[in-house]
């Protein structure tokens, strides 16, 4: 038996795969409107990298807010150093928030939908900020009341929860929401 006629089989089978890969692809395909994941790293949009920075830092505020909550109501002595620097850094969080909502702000100065919703968060931001200047009064003191500081703790960490729902909601009208490996955190955490 010859493989002379295999051979011949293969070659013709390597001969039109190569042709058809070669051939120009259809126009339709070529005018598609799904960017490419490269070209959305390159390019991810006008308020992206804000965004980004927004769900980090109200992540980063949340664990903070948990941390000082759980520290101050389960710890047997409370150790002022310890309530001070968790609840400076909490502050820190906050300010971030609201700088770069100021920068999505400007981006989509145009867009009323977005507007609208960056300045409700913003007042969810200025009463968790408020708490936030309590909390940190509160957990400077000599001897923090550990009650105290975890009840502020708890309703800032509801403040962060209602202002992430609100920062999703934020991301999906900006677009920002869809960039692959970028997204918000899932809510329900």
């Amino acid at each position: 038996m010859s493989t002379k006629p295999f051979g011949i089989a293969a070659l013709t089978l390597a001969a039109m795969f190569t042709f058809g890969s070669l051939a120009a692809q259809p126009a339709s395909a070529q005018g598609s409107k799904t960017r490419s994941t490269v070209e959305r790293r390159q390019s991810p949009g006008k308020g992206f990298w804000a965004n980004q920075r927004t769900s980090r830092n109200i992540q980063h505020a949340r664990d903070y807010s948990r941390s000082i909550g759980s520290y101050t109501t389960q710890a047997p002595v409370i150790n002022p150093a310890i309530t001070h620097a968790e609840s400076q850094m909490l502050g820190m969080q906050l300010q971030g928030i609201q700088r770069d909502m100021g920068i999505v702000r400007e981006v989509y100065v145009d867009n009323p939908q977005v507007v609208e919703q960056v300045k409700v968060i913003d007042n969810k931001l200025a009463a968790a900020s408020e708490t936030q200047k309590m909390l940190h009064m509160e957990c400077c003191k000599e001897t923090p009341d550990g009650k105290i500081c975890g009840d502020m703790a708890t309703k800032l960490t509801t403040a962060l929860d209602e202002i992430r729902k609100d920062h999703a909601k934020l991301m999906k009208m900006t677009g920002d929401d869809k960039h692959e490996g970028h997204a918000a955190p899932d809510a329900s955490e």
